[in-house]
């Protein structure tokens, strides 16, 4: 993965962890993804219709493709840059400029849904997730990741970073510890898998949609 073409990639368009040259950035981001790929192959994925909503450049749809475990597939972002980047790049599945509150899809339209650090960006998560909730399955698959706090802002000040936010990456504004954000997805889906320190510094999940109310 790290030696793919997103390590290559223009740093104006390119998230920093995916072309950073810090060997534990590195290893950190090499870890997520394993763990999110097994996750792929646990429920079967390539052969479901999925959704990968704030999929950025497409970098991490793209290593799942890589290793055979992406099927069918529409990938969703608010910044028309990065869909057209990800569109010429990763061209294996459908692009779409789009915001996560609104979605324009059926209900019930996915078997199951990525969502990878999008919801701490987001001033209304809950509203977002009520409207994934509606575009999956009842009981459809919920493959979710956000920054593991304090860990995650913990981080950025031991490499440097945003120290007058205290570590606080500025396009966050949410800042979950585990049971904050585990008490957050339980309104809407079951846990089923849960990671942290083998995903440090993400939490990530597997869970499966409740009927929307």
């Amino acid at each position: 993965m790290l030696n793919s073409p997103a390590a290559r990639a223009p740093t104006h368009v390119t998230h920093e962890t995916y072309i950073s040259g810090n060997p534990v950035i590195r290893l950190c981001l090499r870890r997520f993804l394993n763990r999110v790929a097994g996750l792929f192959a646990h429920i079967g994925a390539s052969g479901l219709y999925g959704l990968d909503v704030g999929c950025g450049e497409g970098h991490m749809i793209a290593d799942l493709n890589r290793r055979g475990l992406l099927g069918r597939m529409v990938a969703v972002d608010l910044d028309p840059t990065r869909i057209a980047f990800a569109r010429a790049r990763y061209p294996f599945c459908e692009y779409r400029t789009g915001d996560v509150h609104h979605l324009d899809f059926a209900d019930g339209t996915f078997d199951y849904l990525l969502a990878a650090e999008v919801l701490e960006h987001l001033p209304d998560p809950r509203r977002a997730l009520k409207e994934l909730q509606r575009v999956v399955k009842a009981g459809g698959y919920l493959i979710i990741s956000v920054p593991h706090e304090p860990f995650f802002h913990w981080g950025n000040l031991v490499r440097g970073k945003d120290w007058a936010r205290g570590g606080r990456t500025p396009d966050h504004l949410n800042f979950w510890r585990r049971r904050e954000f585990e008490g957050l997805l339980a309104e809407f889906a079951a846990i089923e898998k849960r990671f942290a320190a083998a995903t440090f510094p993400w939490l990530l999940y597997l869970g499966r949609f409740h009927r929307a109310g």
